[in-house]
């Protein structure tokens, strides 16, 4: 039977201490070059993996970190997934991936299941179902144990944690001002996530923005069922000229399109949409839907590396940090030159 290549096994055949051969591996600065070689051309030949079990309970960390999210159908939520991912394993990390499907009892779930130590850390966006509720004490559950905790997106003001956000509210102005000079005074804010808190920043943005401008007229469909909202943005835009459309999230501004399509509006000649986010259904709509680029992917990367130098961090004072991305507006299709 073949020997199976351990530490001792590799140190004994290449007459070195089990320490310098650990050291070797890990390209430590203490171990010669020539060393190094020798050490990793065996590991190599023999096969030798390193045992992280192992390590984990020396060093009581699992390199692994727990990220829940309240769904994976939207792409914005997989380009985040892929940034934490990447990020994650330039650090030889990995990640548990939790989908809580916008349920709260779900959600705290997970977070009870990982708290035992199984996991280093948590980086999560909040379900709707707990912003509705506004019940989050499985989140100070998990401060309270030591365990580190970034927010993302969807986050609670209230909770005394590191979080990564994008300038919903701001970005909400900017899409106003944009209009208003292509020539826009009829205004109408469509959303399927008036219950979210990035929803409902967005829309205070636009509010804020347009009364302050008494020239501009503001209307509203704001519906989760499917159904009804386009029963409701059909009624919208037969009873009145509507000149632009701003769609909080990317299901509501691909119904708005299609809506305009089954009622001969003409886009963007007649009549401009303006989505968030930059997802794959909006690339590749027709004609191609102008997006709020929330940086998705670079969002993801920000929020690992903010959770890996929280667990890097061994001060006892540690500051909480609110890191604010911002958007960027892609022009495409559905909005004038």
């Amino acid at each position: 039977m073949n020997q199976k290549p351990t530490l001792k096994v590799l140190a004994e055949k290449l007459q070195l201490s089990t320490s310098t051969v650990s050291k070797a591996l890990k390209d430590s600065a203490e171990i010669s070059i020539e060393t190094k070689v020798r050490v990793k051309e065996l590991a190599k030949l023999m096969g030798y993996r390193p045992n992280t079990a192992a390590a984990s309970l020396r060093n009581r960390e699992t390199r692994t970190i727990a990220v829940v999210l309240p769904e994976i159908v939207n792409d914005f939520f997989g380009q985040v997934l892929m940034g934490i991912e990447e990020e994650a394993s330039q650090h030889n990390y990995k990640i548990v991936i939790c989908i809580s499907n916008e349920s709260y009892v779900k959600e705290r779930d997970y977070v009870e299941m990982f708290s035992n130590g199984a996991v280093d850390g948590f980086i999560i966006a909040a379900s709707m179902e707990t912003q509705e509720l506004n019940q989050y004490d499985h989140y100070n559950d998990i401060l309270n144990s030591g365990l580190k905790l970034v927010m993302f997106d969807r986050v609670i003001d209230d909770l005394d944690c590191d979080k990564i956000i994008v300038d919903d509210a701001a970005s909400g102005s900017r899409l106003v001002d944009f209009l208003k000079k292509k020539g826009d005074r009829s205004l109408c804010v469509a959303s399927t996530i008036s219950k979210l808190s990035v929803g409902q920043l967005r829309e205070q943005g636009i509010k804020l923005k347009v009364d302050n401008c008494p020239d501009l007229k503001l209307e509203y469909v704001l519906e989760d069922d499917d159904q009804l909202f386009m029963q409701k943005m059909e009624k919208t835009l037969k009873a009145n000229k509507t000149d632009a459309i701003i769609a909080l999230d990317q299901r509501s501004g691909i119904m708005a399109l299609n809506k305009t399509k089954e009622l001969n509006i003409k886009v963007p000649e007649e009549l401009q949409i303006i989505c968030y986010s930059n997802s794959t259904m909006a690339k590749y709509s027709y004609p191609q839907l102008t997006v709020v680029d929330q940086h998705s992917k670079e969002l993801g990367k920000k929020t690992f590396t903010r959770i890996f130098n929280l667990m890097k961090n061994k001060d006892e004072v540690q500051v909480t940090r609110i890191h604010t991305l911002k958007t960027t507006l892609l022009e495409r299709g559905t909005t004038r030159k």
